[in-house]
């Protein structure tokens, strides 16, 4: 069936990276704003992230392919979440730009990663059924973190000083995140689950 280890790892794992997808959907461009970016800046960290993406993706593929796709999996999940802390520090929007870049070149090994353990956990006959599965669990996170950014945001706007909560809770959501993720890999891959 699909319950083997490579296949629930990979969709534990597109689970929690699309928890990230989400937020950022949500509140990105509130957050920059915040930090006094204009719209057209806004714009440009989009095009930034993408960029790294769009030029690291192939060779990040080709290396996923010699060397397997769990360590690029679980390597770039650990960048992604210590991006979405780091995030929390900003003061003004140059920090994040930067930080979106590192976070675009994570994502460039994370794609590549997730969709190779996709493909050597489907079972013979089952690829259909797994890339549902798949779709269907970074639909969740990004469903999920979405409703949970939005209340979040809202909740620190109504505070007046709301930076040290807005960073707190930041930081909490994305380190329960990746501890999720990381706790259920461990159990998938030791054979603990």
């Amino acid at each position: 069936g699909l319950g083997n280890r490579l296949l629930v790892a990979a969709v534990v794992m597109q689970l929690a990276i699309n928890f990230a997808n989400g937020t950022y959907e949500v509140i990105w461009s509130l957050y920059m704003a915040s930090l006094g970016a204009s719209v057209a800046v806004i714009g440009i960290t989009f095009t930034i992230f993408g960029i790294p993406m769009m030029l690291l993706s192939p060779p990040a593929g080709r290396l996923v392919d010699r060397l397997g796709g769990l360590p690029f999996a679980v390597g770039g999940g650990l960048v992604v979440a210590a991006c979405g802390v780091a995030y929390t520090v900003a003061t003004e929007p140059i920090l994040p730009t930067i930080i979106g870049v590192i976070e675009g070149c994570a994502f460039a090994f994370v794609s590549p990663a997730l969709y190779r353990l996709l493909a050597d956990g489907t079972p013979t006959g089952r690829s259909s059924s797994a890339q549902g599965l798949f779709g269907a669990a970074g639909n969740v996170g990004i469903i999920v973190s979405s409703l949970v950014a939005g209340l979040l945001w809202t909740y620190t706007r109504l505070r007046s000083d709301d930076r040290p909560v807005r960073r707190a809770l930041g930081a909490a959501v994305a380190l329960i995140g990746f501890g999720v993720m990381a706790w259920r890999l461990w159990e998938l891959l030791t054979g603990e689950a």
